[in-house]
């Protein structure tokens, strides 16, 4: 004789397996949404920011743009209205400096960062604006989505993010950050920039390449969290890519990995201080899954207490 399904038996085994099923997939890594990033990209990206230069005035408007964004996602002030101020050329320039948390100056710190200004307008020709999609609005994009989703976790180390000023100009923004920083104190762990990162790299899909690869374990940490994620680029050291971005100047003052994330590796984008840096030439779908995997990748570090650290050159 054939049994009759007892429904009230199971159900509370298909409770438990509903439960367990919400369960895994409320622990699934978090998305930022590609839309987000579009809508970043091209606002920084776009005519009305004439270069982001103090020159041309667009690079105040971006600022207020980062200003704007910290205050929507609760990123706080680290100086007042969130402006480290130099001169550069006889204007008045001014990284932008916010806090994920609270702020307690007897822990370390990490610092994320990307360069926010570009080139302006320059030139005769009949296109003399210079959007700067990929240099560097794609590495700025990134800096505030990652800054903003780290907001949403507690962590034992605190966490600035930095729009840096004047990179094109010298890194003069960072130059005049980090020595400000060193003055005041502040316990610097580790720095991780970002820099050019529209298009994929040629060896693959998801990946970057990080800038002074041998002088710490920054790329092994992440790769422990995200495998094959950080990749090794001749050409970085070729050109000395290391020494040429805003990580430098917090390397030399605190002696601390401080190194560059980037996907521009010289054969995969013609436009690198054109005025043809449009965003019409980038790769939004890749700079979304690039931006989501550091930001998963930096959770992990923070999670797992990674002690990221300088060493000697590899052979």
């Amino acid at each position: 004789m054939k049994k009759k399904f007892n429904s009230y038996f199971f159900a509370p085994f298909i409770g438990l397996f509903l439960v367990f099923c919400n369960t895994n997939q409320s622990q699934s890594p978090q998305k930022i949404s590609v839309e987000e990033t579009r809508k970043i990209l091209t606002t920084l990206a776009d005519d009305s920011m004439l270069g982001r230069d103090t020159q041309s005035g667009g690079y105040y408007q971006a600022a207020e743009f980062v200003a704007d964004y910290f205050d929507q996602h609760n990123i706080h002030p680290f100086y007042p209205a969130y402006r480290d101020s130099l001169l550069t050329d006889s204007l008045l320039s001014f990284n932008m400096v916010g806090v994920i948390g609270e702020y307690d100056p007897k822990r370390k710190t990490v610092l994320l960062g990307a360069h926010l200004d570009h080139i302006g307008i320059q030139g005769t020709t009949s296109d003399t604006l210079y959007n700067g999609a990929n240099d560097n609005a794609t590495g700025s994009t990134a800096a505030l989505q990652v800054a903003a989703f780290l907001t949403k976790g507690n962590w034992n180390k605190n966490l600035l993010v930095t729009l840096f000023a004047d990179e094109e100009k010298g890194l003069k923004g960072a130059y005049h950050l980090a020595n400000r920083m060193q003055v005041e104190g502040v316990q610097l762990d580790y720095m991780v920039n970002f820099e050019m990162l529209g298009t994929p790299l040629s060896s693959g899909e998801n990946q970057v390449y990080i800038t002074g690869y041998s002088l710490s374990n920054m790329a092994d940490a992440m790769n422990e969290v995200t495998p094959n994620f950080v990749q090794f680029l001749p050409q970085a050291e070729t050109y000395n890519l290391f020494r040429r971005s805003d990580n430098l100047p917090f390397y030399e003052a605190f002696n601390i990995p401080a190194q560059t994330l980037s996907t521009f590796d010289f054969t995969n984008f013609d436009h690198y201080h054109k005025p043809s840096d449009e965003v019409k030439f980038i790769n939004i779908k890749h700079l979304n899954q690039i931006i989501n995997t550091i930001a998963n990748t930096l959770v992990g570090l923070l999670e797992n207490e990674s002690e990221i650290r300088l060493i000697e050159q590899r052979p």
